[in-house]
């Protein structure tokens, strides 16, 4: 392993110093390039090269010498001076730009190193998919979802940014925020805790779900920022077009079914239930007669297809249902009437 680590560092040492051509170079740009732990390594053997450069210049010349003797040396003086003098006074004034490029090197590699990129993670129509954040943070993520977050969280707050609904079992950390932004300007900020929220950006609801601990629900209500605090049970559900904020006690069975791959209704209105088969199945419905939304359903579906969830709902509500034929060729989700 060290005589690997050993031939590394030479490889690196012959690149930085120009020797590598060809071939040979793009095999050691795509080698640094390929992680973090080996972009480190040749930041530390280009630091070192640097370091290396100053101090040999540092042993060939007596840089203080070679100052006092332009400063005590007299204008009118006019005894002739040896290429070795010359060759002093250059390097005297050449060293401090060079300490100054080195330590700004240093600063800028700093930087990098404690500037963290942004991620984005996105799910397909109809897929669901399962990441870990850097903190430990567990995120279940939805159909047509987009999690963005930094690779790593620095400050005093860990920030990620939702369109779409995620699940979310955000790791203990009394010291640190955990604040998730969504599209309409809204936020959830906790400490630690289990929730669900919901923030599609063509949905005027953003709906939050708490399960376990304790979350602060932030939004706007005319032109201030208001803070309602959930306690587990609960869904808070924010109309961004009204502004209007409402409560509602849940077991969050049919609100989290979604993370497990089922689709769960209890006592689900018409309304909702179709918005979950939405999400599920990418489909859009329409609702001709608004009579039917009055209309509750229960039951648990795990693999069945749409058509059989609908003929069930037409034997116990006598709803029934068609597919629209769409003029537009390039719509993406297929549209279905509920009359």
């Amino acid at each position: 392993m060290n005589e690997q680590k050993t031939n590394i560092e030479q490889r690196l040492i012959e690149y930085y110093e120009g020797k590598l051509k060809g071939e040979a170079c793009d095999e050691v740009k795509a080698w640094i390039a390929s992680s973090e732990e080996n972009r480190r390594m040749a930041r530390r053997v280009y630091s070192l090269l640097l370091a290396t450069d100053v101090q040999r210049v540092r042993k060939e010349i007596d840089t203080e010498k070679a100052l006092k003797k332009v400063k005590g040396r007299k204008i009118a003086q006019k005894r002739s001076i040896s290429w070795w003098e010359w060759g002093q006074r250059a390097a005297a004034i050449l060293f401090l730009p060079l300490i100054g490029l080195l330590l700004w090197q240093q600063n800028q590699l700093r930087q990098a190193e404690s500037m963290a990129e942004m991620l984005e993670v996105r799910t397909n129509p109809g897929m669901t998919t399962r990441l870990n954040l850097p903190d430990g943070t567990t995120v279940c993520l939805n159909s047509g979802s987009t999690l963005s977050y930094p690779s790593r969280f620095t400050g005093d707050t860990r920030s990620v940014s939702l369109s779409g609904e995620a699940y979310f079992e955000v790791a203990k950390d009394a010291e640190h925020r955990f604040i998730v932004h969504t599209p309409d300007q809204s936020a959830v900020e906790v400490y630690g805790t289990h929730f669900n929220i919901e923030a599609y950006p063509d949905d005027p609801y953003v709906t939050t779900t708490l399960t376990e601990g304790k979350v602060g629900f932030l939004y706007k209500e005319d032109a201030t920022t208001k803070r309602a605090i959930l306690e587990p049970g609960q869904k808070l559900i924010y109309n961004t077009s009204n502004q209007n904020l409402s409560r509602h006690r849940t077991t969050g069975i049919s609100e989290l079914s979604w993370t497990e791959g089922k689709i769960i209704f209890e006592n689900t209105p018409l309304p909702e239930a179709l918005h979950m088969l939405s999400k599920r199945f990418n489909v859009d419905f329409i609702v001709k007669d608004t009579r039917l939304n009055k209309n509750r359903f229960t039951g648990t579906f795990t693999t069945q297809r749409l058509e059989k969830i609908l003929k069930y709902f037409k034997i116990s509500s006598r709803i029934r249902w068609r597919y629209l034929n769409d003029p537009d060729i390039h719509q993406e989700k297929i549209r279905i009437e509920i009359y």
